[in-house]
């Protein structure tokens, strides 16, 4: 519906629009697709512009989000990002009207109730400003934070969308402006799955039909009834990922997207610790990971059977693997009377692959507490604007984005508006 409404708009708008592209990428600088405009890279390095506009839904994965799944709602690996691109545009108002209509058609949304971080520069917040935007809701600093398409590329200013809904701030769209030779090109981002769950008045995409199929054998199945809130959550969003790396042709040899496929599976046999994936149970899931792919939009003609076969021999392979580890970790605990310094601790970590968390799971569960020292946790507004606990309540969205930038940017930027 969604991916419809905005290729649709866009077509009405005569933007063309941009074929999807495998999210394994071969001989470049990144091993899979992390944006949409890492797939069309090409549209922003002409050295001159003509006015011109594209539309484009083009999957996308990344590995850097890995420790977060399963523990925010907002969080995933995998999701399908919309974006338009425009070229030759003298100011910003085609592209954040775009945006505005777009995303309020798409969650059934009232733009009185958007919420505008926009920049100074490049006149930007006096395009927001001309489009009836109140101006209490337009958030701007005077000195603003550069984006940039890699090194050596132009830079440009982001406009940030937020919209707020039920405890917290949903985190809507991002359209980004680079300033080339007196025109504007145009970047942006707009994230399907989120954008689905608000239309649905849902508390989490987990409920949503791009995740559900999934969602619904986890939650029920008993081989994962002793796994914790977070361990469901971590099954789901991986067991979707892997399917979708492994159906545009990662393999666990190579080493980009393979590395990612390791990982994910090392994360998932954590959780099950000698326990093995039956067979029936591990085909219901990439089945029902087929079908959140599906509703995504994706026709996927995927061998069930070897593929089934493949991911439940590297999941039990890893289970078994893990709990060598763990009975080898506990007993060098206990041999250390349940006291180890942090240097052994992260010897087991550099040398086993046993991530300190993990070790403190397993040693929670022989009842001894690891002397660790307290994480020191990023701010990161994707996290922190909207919880899962629906008590975790943001009374002023407003004052809480302006708190969250200055975080960002360590209380270096005044507020203007």
């Amino acid at each position: 519906m969604i991916r419809e409404l905005f290729i649709g708009m866009g077509k009405e708008r005569n933007y063309d629009v941009l074929p999807e592209v495998s999210l394994v990428r071969e001989n470049q600088d990144t091993y899979y697709i992390g944006s949409a405009v890492m797939a069309h890279m090409h549209l922003f390095e002409k050295k001159q512009y003509t006015p011109t506009s594209y539309v484009a839904a083009q999957r996308i994965f990344s590995s850097k989000r890995l420790q977060e799944i399963g523990k925010y709602p907002l969080s995933t690996s995998f999701e399908v990002m919309l974006s338009m691109f425009r070229f030759g545009d003298t100011d910003g108002r085609e592209a954040l009207r775009f945006a505005i209509d777009f995303v309020c058609k798409a969650i059934n949304g009232d733009p009185d109730k958007l919420i505008f971080l926009a920049p100074y520069e490049l006149g930007l917040r006096n395009d927001v400003l001309s489009l009836g935007i109140s101006s209490n809701r337009v958030i701007s600093w005077n000195q603003s934070l550069e984006t940039s398409l890699g090194n050596g590329r132009p830079t440009g200013y982001y406009v940030k969308m937020f919209y707020p809904y039920r405890h917290g701030i949903i985190p809507i769209g991002s359209i980004g402006f680079i300033e080339s030779n007196g025109t504007l090109s145009v970047d942006s981002a707009f994230f399907m799955e989120r954008l689905s769950f608000v239309r649905e008045g849902l508390p989490t995409f987990y409920q949503d039909q791009f995740f559900a199929p999934l969602t619904n054998i986890v939650n029920n199945h008993e081989f994962f009834a002793d796994l914790s809130f977070y361990e469901k959550n971590l099954w789901i969003n991986h067991i979707r990922s892997i399917v979708a790396l492994l159906v545009d042709g990662a393999t666990f040899n190579s080493k980009g997207a393979g590395h990612a496929l390791k990982k994910m599976v090392r994360q998932l046999a954590v959780t099950i610790a000698g326990k093995k994936l039956p067979h029936e149970l591990g085909e219901k899931l990439i089945l029902a990971a087929n079908q959140c792919l599906f509703h995504l939009g994706y026709l996927n003609k995927i061998e069930y059977q070897k593929l089934s076969d493949t991911l439940i021999i590297k999941i039990d392979t890893a289970s078994n693997q893990i709990l060598k580890e763990k009975k080898a970790f506990i007993k060098a605990l206990r041999s250390n009377q349940n006291n180890m310094s942090m240097e052994e601790l992260q010897k087991w970590d550099s040398e086993r692959g046993l991530k300190l968390e993990w070790l403190e799971k397993f040693a929670m569960q022989e009842g001894v507490s690891l002397s660790c020292p307290q994480k020191i946790k990023k701010h990161q507004f994707r996290n922190e604007c909207y919880s899962f606990s629906e008590t975790d309540r943001i009374k002023d969205p407003i004052q809480f984005i302006k708190e969250s930038e200055n975080k960002k940017m360590k209380g270096v930027l005044i507020k203007h508006g």
